[in-house]
């Protein structure tokens, strides 16, 4: 199958299985998957699933061959949008062969059963593949991580392109939005439910992105499996700013006190793994190319309120 040629078979419905169903890209994705795709999802076996989620699922190690083996004769994708991962920086630093087996053996599992099975493949890389010394990065920048999760995400991408099957790579940056029960949380819901307790938070203001809202990456994944999409593309926001300044944002939105938020530097947080300052996107292609136009902030976190879980209110 070519990537130019379109997924799936005529008059039937393209049949796409996510890994890391239960992340916040994952379900995201199956949230907002177009009407006429067959979607299927696959998670860690260990995960709860206290809420439904749209699609079928079925619980399955993505490092383990026979297990991902059983799902692929289940789901007989024509694509995978591969989003498991071990998605802790600091975690990744400190537990090195544990994220290479699942962030890059996964990968290599994923790879070799799209192979045989026929299928392509989308993987969802990082913006940690960056140094952070000169943005605004394009994807013909070359990468050059700072820590072992950015690293692990480079062989990861070296898997993908030499795995014999069409395939794209998207690298998001600094995903908001709200997570599945019992999944990581991410900055804003982190700083939304610590200023909603009257607690106050240290933001760090030397460190800048371009905050991304999940549904935003999800369209855009969409958008390059419905148009066949091969290469990389870089999907980011429209705002370019530090952390502190989102923080703010945020308060702003959410009717939360800003005073209650504290810059300082990122020396400040001792933390395992060495953080690039800015690695913030260059979304030429993504305007471009998708015909994705970047969302702000402000009308990322106003959506982003708007869909509060009922069980999540504080």
């Amino acid at each position: 199958m070519d990537m130019k040629q379109g997924y799936g078979h005529k008059d039937k419905a393209v049949r796409i299985l996510i890994t890391g169903g239960t992340g916040l890209l994952g379900a995201a994705l199956q949230y907002f998957a177009p009407g006429d795709i067959a979607c299927f999802s696959v998670y860690y076996p260990e995960r709860p699933l206290p809420l439904p989620l749209p699609f079928p699922m079925r619980a399955a190690d993505v490092s383990n061959p026979e297990q991902m083996r059983s799902i692929f004769a289940w789901a007989r994708p024509d694509l995978v949008i591969h989003t498991a991962a071990i998605g802790s920086v600091d975690y990744a630093q400190s537990h090195g062969d544990e994220t290479a087996m699942v962030n890059v053996g996964g990968t290599k599992v994923v790879a070799e059963l799209c192979r045989i099975f026929q299928a392509a493949v989308v993987y969802i890389s990082s913006n940690a593949v960056f140094d952070g010394e000169n943005p605004l990065y394009a994807e013909t920048d070359p990468v050059n991580p700072i820590n072992r999760y950015g690293r692990l995400k480079v062989d990861a991408e070296d898997v993908i392109r030499n795995s014999g099957v069409p395939w794209a790579i998207v690298r998001p940056i600094l995903m908001y939005g709200w997570p599945y029960p019992g999944e990581r949380d991410n900055p804003v819901v982190w700083w939304v439910r610590s200023l909603e307790s009257g607690k106050g938070i240290k933001v760090v203001d030397n460190v800048f992105s371009k905050p991304l809202s999940v549904w935003s990456c999800a369209e855009a994944v969409w958008t390059i499996v419905r148009r066949s999409a091969a290469g990389i593309y870089h999907i980011a926001g429209r705002d370019h700013i530090s952390l502190y300044e989102f923080a703010l944002v945020t308060a702003e939105v959410f009717d939360l006190n800003p005073r209650l938020i504290e810059p300082v530097p990122d020396s400040y947080f001792p933390e395992i793994a060495p953080r690039p300052r800015d690695t913030s996107f260059d979304t030429t292609k993504m305007e471009t190319e998708l015909g994705l136009k970047p969302q702000g902030v402000k009308e990322g976190l106003a959506y982003m309120k708007s869909r509060r879980p009922p069980d999540d209110e504080k």
